[in-house]
């Protein structure tokens, strides 16, 4: 994320030194680039800022947008799906089946 945090603060910068319309324009086509390079829960916040600025023709919904994103990204990587429970073979006893049948960890 430290890649997309320096285009888009640099186009920010770039942004507000021309003319309104320029700005809200580049800073959306940012915010836009930095979503294509993002895991999709920070490309979904970066693309809605982005919608934001265009929808609002000012810069400001992008303040901001890469902490929203990196917060949505860290929690998006935090809740992936839950490892099964853990099983392991039970030891082979005379007239068990072949394989041995399974047993949960623990017992």
């Amino acid at each position: 994320m430290n890649r997309t945090a320096l285009i888009l603060a640099a186009s920010v910068a770039l942004a507000s030194c021309g003319g309104n319309d320029t700005a809200v324009e580049n800073t959306a086509a940012q915010l836009e680039n930095a979503a294509e390079q993002s895991d999709p829960a920070a490309a979904a916040v970066l693309e809605n800022r982005a919608d934001q600025v265009l929808e609002q023709n000012s810069t400001a919904p992008a303040q901001g947008a890469l902490e929203a994103a990196g917060n949505a990204q860290a929690t998006g990587t935090q809740a992936g799906p839950i490892a099964p429970e853990s099983q392991q073979a039970k030891p082979h006893a005379p007239g068990d089946p072949v394989p041995p049948p399974k047993v949960k960890t623990g017992q």
